[in-house]
């Protein structure tokens, strides 16, 4: 870690001590208070809602997930178990409401001890957590045209009916007070059009290295598209943990085999998405957003791409197109479909790729 970080990281650790401490002393009738004058803003993942508020002189962000009754089970308080034997395919950030509110607590409360023991700073602090009295979410499926589209999304799979089902009674809410960071890099690379690509590389390097990071300590992110990425320009900190998955988690066997087939999916995830949704615009295909991956594969090199962006292409579009496939073939064909872990393998080891 820099000397630059390390101050960064200080001033950030002094903030959470701040704000929780100040959150913490709330009773929940001030909290419930706090949150309906100036703490909602708007929808946030599935069936939640998000805003941010201001206390002791820090910003914090304010995430509700709602919580279901089989949670609030005394035999499941906290509990990072499957609760509702959800398949392993739901992992994928595809429309999934992830496998449960205290999951996302756990993923939470292991990134922020990283950040805290500065191991490693790429997180939002978590500054306190409590469980509230909410109101039943509605219209969370509607993308889908209700719970049953969405379960015909999933194959007709009859965990996740249960799980959508039991988020339409939640009574309750797990609500998360998290560092406020003030861009998803989504919308940070859309305001800095820089056409060599210069914050395009930096951003991949440094999501390559959180990626790494998590891959080394067995937790795996499974949504990192840019909008679940936070920046201020100098940092990136991979956000939202609905569909977390961490080896320190209670797993079954087979889900200990499905985060193993998946080492590496974060990095290649993130990689992929770059180059088919966020390279400066005259070197991206928004219709047709691997189209371009594919002309290089075949030997189509423009003269004028910048050095920036031909070495990220040259990086990652072997592995992006492999892929791209596959979640392809999951949403059009089958969510049986296998991960491509051996054919990503093999992508890696051609000509010009770092893995």
């Amino acid at each position: 870690m820099g000397q630059a970080e390390d101050r960064g990281t200080g001033a950030r650790i002094r903030a959470h001590r701040r704000a929780g401490a100040a959150l913490a002393l709330l009773g929940d009738r001030q909290l419930r208070q706090l949150l309906h004058t100036e703490g909602e803003s708007g929808p946030a993942g599935v069936g939640g809602r998000a805003g941010t508020l201001e206390i002791d002189g820090t910003r914090v962000f304010v995430k509700r997930v709602p919580l279901t009754d089989l949670e609030l089970e005394p035999a499941h308080l906290r509990s990072t178990a499957n609760l509702f034997e959800l398949p392993g395919f739901y992992q994928y950030g595809i429309g999934s409401a992830g496998f449960g509110a205290w999951r996302e607590l756990a993923a939470h409360a292991l990134t922020t001890h990283w950040v805290l023991d500065r191991t490693y700073p790429g997180f939002p602090l978590m500054y306190h957590w409590r469980v509230l009295p909410d109101t039943p979410p509605t219209g969370f499926m509607d993308a889908f045209g209700g719970v049953d589209g969405a379960v015909a999304h999933w194959d007709g799979h009859p965990a996740v009916r249960r799980r959508l089902e039991a988020l339409g009674r939640a009574s309750h809410s797990l609500v998360l007070f998290l560092e406020h960071l003030p861009h998803t890099l989504a919308d940070w690379l859309h305001h800095h059009p820089d056409r060599t690509g210069a914050p395009h590389l930096w951003a991949a390097e440094e999501l390559a290295r959180g990626a790494r990071f998590m891959e080394g300590r067995g937790f795996l992110h499974f949504d990192a598209h840019f909008r679940n990425i936070l920046t201020d320009g100098r940092l990136i900190a991979f956000a939202d943990f609905g569909l977390a998955l961490s080896a320190r988690f209670d797993l079954t066997p087979a889900e200990r085999r499905f985060a193993a087939d998946h080492r590496g999916y974060d990095r290649h995830y993130t990689a992929a998405h770059l180059l088919r949704h966020h390279l400066p615009a005259p070197h991206r295909d928004d219709t047709d957003p691997t189209g371009h991956l594919r002309r290089r594969l075949d030997g189509h090199r423009p003269a004028d791409v910048p050095r920036p962006v031909a070495t990220l292409l040259d990086r990652h579009a072997p592995t992006a197109v492999v892929l791209d496939d596959f979640h392809r073939r999951l949403l059009r064909e089958s969510k049986l479909t296998p991960y491509p872990r051996a054919e990503i393998e093999r992508a890696e080891r051609r000509p010009g790729v770092r893995p």
